[in-house]
């Protein structure tokens, strides 16, 4: 699995970005495509150990409805445990007011394979290029509960795409080893919530805990207040999402 996500990798940054006929899609929809479509014969070939070259994948985005292809915007990929892709409905005012669209996997839920929910999320990016101008620096991960889990491995081995992570209800340490790419995880930031009634709030809080203590300075622990494991509000959201925009902030000011 490593060497396809490294194929992909390369291939993702040299893809060129597509432009679509009829002007940028916003509000919201679903996306299905196959590889094939997506990437071209070659990317197609590179992910064909997990992925046949026809078989339909597919993704829930929610675009604002304010979207300005000359304003870059903010990515926010969403991994759940479930086989649905969205967030929730409350959410789209905030998305909208920082400029960031959401990307869902649909049938990517904890029944599903890990390496294929990885590779799903891998995709969403070139999914987002096809129609849309994507900042870089404004491309995170949500992980919900079992997809926290996939989030946390994606946002440790691939930090340079993802620069940060939500991770609600659910963490995953990466154990006694540092990951190889510790340095430049270091720069990016991480937000950890668990509902106060969440059996594993303390879990969630201690692995918190032992990415600040790797030197990921930059990473907090949320409780969200009278929940176990339903989605936040919005006001523990676009709080979240503001902490892991300010990485963008502090490099627009160091520059």
């Amino acid at each position: 699995m490593n060497a396809n996500l490294k194929i992909l990798t390369i291939f993702l940054l040299f893809m060129a970005t597509a432009s679509a006929e009829d002007g940028p899609r916003t509000g919201y929809f679903r996306v299905s495509l196959t590889p094939l479509e997506l990437l071209g014969e070659d990317g197609a070939k590179a992910v064909s150990s997990i992925f046949a070259a026809d078989e339909k994948l597919t993704w829930q985005l929610s675009v604002p409805k304010n979207y300005d292809p000359g304003k870059p915007a903010g990515a926010m990929v969403f991994v759940g445990w479930a086989e649905w892709g969205g967030g929730k409905k409350a959410w789209n005012a905030v998305l909208e007011e920082r400029n960031m669209i959401w990307i869902g996997l649909i049938a990517g839920g904890d029944k599903k394979p890990i390496n294929e929910r990885m590779l799903r999320a891998i995709l969403a990016k070139a999914v987002l290029q096809r129609e849309y101008n994507i900042d870089p620096d404004r491309y995170y991960l949500f992980g919900y509960s079992g997809g926290a889990h996939v989030a946390a491995m994606l946002a440790t081995s691939k930090p340079e795409m993802f620069k940060g992570a939500i991770y609600y209800a659910a963490a995953l340490s990466w154990g006694k080893k540092a990951p190889q790419k510790i340095d430049v995880l270091r720069q990016n930031r991480f937000v950890f919530m668990a509902g106060s009634l969440d059996d594993d709030r303390r879990k969630i809080m201690s692995v918190a805990d032992s990415y600040k203590k790797a030197g990921v300075t930059n990473t907090k622990f949320v409780t969200v207040a009278n929940t176990d494991r339903k989605l936040p509000g919005v006001s523990y959201f676009d709080d979240a999402v503001n902490y892991l925009d300010l990485r963008s902030a502090t490099a627009e000011v160091s520059e």
